[in-house]
């Protein structure tokens, strides 16, 4: 008679991908920080954006979109943030920016989200319009009890794209800064790489606050950068600060953040260390991602086309 043999068979399941928000997804920021999330991470992560707007937000490649807002009452927010094992919390260029920011911070505490990434500014230890804004919101964070990462940041080296037409049509920039100071802002391609790469291990940076710059120049520094990319000489032009104010109004910006991006002008006239930051080894973006940040030159030369 046949021996029949039998054997026990255990199906073979994939690990759940961790599911990562980018919430208030819609600026520069979170679009730069989803773009990298997809690019360096996506194979091992579940990305998705979180938007007021879902259909104004459209599609991006590698993305789920979900509508989510930090102005949400906390049981409908928190409802939303469940689903997610981390969260950026992206805080807006809005007047009520501080209260969004707590709102979305609270509503992660409650929904059990595994790690926060909040984003911060580089005056928040000054009595600055912004360092006003950002203070409770790191007061928050520290003393939530989350597992937690934050972000300082600069004002954008990207904001010479609000002198583009200039640089084009009359080969300088307008700036009511001294063109011979320092400063240390930021580009947003190198700021979402490495909120990209926070996200994608937090253990590695849990608890840690992290000040993203690329290396100090100066407005002669970027005239020269731009001379040299374009072949042609461009100047950085000085304007009076009420000038300054009258135009980035006229482009839409409302006076509060005019204000507030002015009062940082003013203090790398009066070169505050915090305007001209300098780490004391190896750059912040650098230790997250093993990459160096762009110089100046490099950002120009990536950025040629929108200035010829």
């Amino acid at each position: 008679m046949g021996c029949v043999s039998s054997k026990s068979t255990t199906a073979i399941v994939a690990p759940t991908k961790p599911k990562v928000l980018v919430l208030g997804a819609s600026g520069y920021i979170g679009k730069a920080t989803l773009s990298n999330l997809v690019s360096r991470h996506g194979s091992r992560l579940d990305i998705f954006a979180g938007v007021r707007d879902v259909a104004k937000f459209g599609e991006m490649e590698g993305v789920q979109v979900v509508k989510a807002d930090m102005g949400s009452d906390a049981p409908v927010l928190t409802s939303v943030l469940k689903d997610f094992d981390r969260v950026y919390i992206v805080t807006p260029g809005h007047i009520d920016r501080t209260q969004l920011a707590l709102n979305a911070i609270r509503a992660a505490k409650a929904a059990g989200v595994q790690f926060v990434l909040q984003l911060s500014v580089l005056t928040t230890e000054t009595d600055t319009i912004f360092g006003r804004q950002f203070q409770p919101v790191e007061t928050e964070i520290k003393k939530s009890g989350l597992s937690y990462a934050t972000v300082r940041l600069p004002l954008f080296i990207d904001n010479y794209y609000a002198n583009a037409q200039a640089i084009k049509e009359q080969s300088t920039f307008y700036d009511p800064r001294d063109t011979s100071k320092p400063h240390t802002p930021v580009a947003v391609s190198d700021a979402g790489k490495a909120s990209a790469d926070i996200l994608a291990n937090p253990s590695k940076f849990a608890g840690k606050t992290f000040n993203l710059v690329m290396p100090s120049f100066t407005l002669a520094d970027a005239a020269a950068a731009f001379t040299k990319t374009l072949g042609k000489n461009v100047t950085a032009t000085t304007v009076p600060y009420p000038a300054a104010k009258e135009a980035f109004m006229g482009m839409g910006f409302p006076e509060w953040q005019v204000d507030g991006i002015l009062e940082l002008f003013k203090m790398s006239d009066e070169e505050n260390p915090i305007m001209d930051y300098k780490s004391s080894g190896m750059s912040d973006i650098q230790m997250i991602t093993g990459e160096k940040p762009l110089t100046v030159e490099q950002w120009v030369e990536a950025n040629k086309a929108g200035f010829a």
